[in-house]
């Protein structure tokens, strides 16, 4: 026959918002099952679940376009040692073929706003 007798006391450094230099302490079972679910940690089978759950969604990604690749090429061929373009009418058409957005956000500044 064997016999376990757990005992809850300790100091975890685990949790957040320690209350000793030791780390969190723990007086109980009960206070320790509250003071995991505080800190969003879970037990090691749903951790384990959750993990087989994200492996499986995760798409893989399979890597730009041969055309977004060589207009990111001509664009840097053309940049100046500072790594600023000035994009010529075809770079700029092909750039918008891609899906690139020459939209400037609302809470840019007006005088950069305006187009020269």
């Amino acid at each position: 026959m064997l016999i376990k007798v757990k005992h809850y006391e300790h100091f975890n450094r685990s949790l957040p918002n320690w209350d000793t230099p030791k780390g969190k302490y723990i007086s109980s079972r009960k206070q320790y099952e509250e003071e995991m679910k505080k800190g969003g940690f879970v037990d090691y089978d749903e951790g384990c679940k959750r993990a087989q759950q994200n492996k499986n969604n995760k798409g893989e990604y399979t890597g730009l376009s041969s055309c977004a690749t060589s207009v990111i090429k001509a664009a840097r061929l053309q940049s100046d040692k500072k790594g600023r373009i000035k994009p010529s009418g075809r770079l700029l058409d092909a750039m918008k073929e891609v899906g690139v957005k020459f939209s400037v956000p609302d809470w840019c500044p007006k005088k950069y706003r305006e187009i020269k």
